[in-house]
């Protein structure tokens, strides 16, 4: 069963803006991440509720506000394995 999103290190966080990519610091590794357009999108359609765990068809639909391709929900569901690699984002059963 895929596994659901949400995130849970929301107040570790510290985001700033270089113009179009989003700078993130994360107080609790200490490590420092430049997310791109579409990462930086995922993370905050995350954090605007961070106790929400959220299946990746969902946060498409919250995301898009229509229903995403496969194509799309397969870049996303690797967009989210990637920010959860870096420590960003938890990774909840469903």
């Amino acid at each position: 069963m895929p596994p659901c999103w949400r995130a849970a290190f929301a107040d570790a966080l510290t985001l700033r803006w270089l113009d179009e990519d989003l700078l993130v610091f994360n107080a609790l590794s200490g490590d420092t991440h430049l997310l791109t357009a579409s990462g930086s999108a995922l993370l905050q359609g995350l954090l605007e509720s961070p106790a929400r765990a959220w299946k990746t068809p969902e946060l498409a639909r919250h995301l898009l506000s229509e229903e995403p391709s496969d194509t799309l929900l397969d870049q996303m569901q690797r967009s989210l394995n990637y920010l959860w690699q870096l420590g960003l984002i938890e990774r909840v059963a469903s």
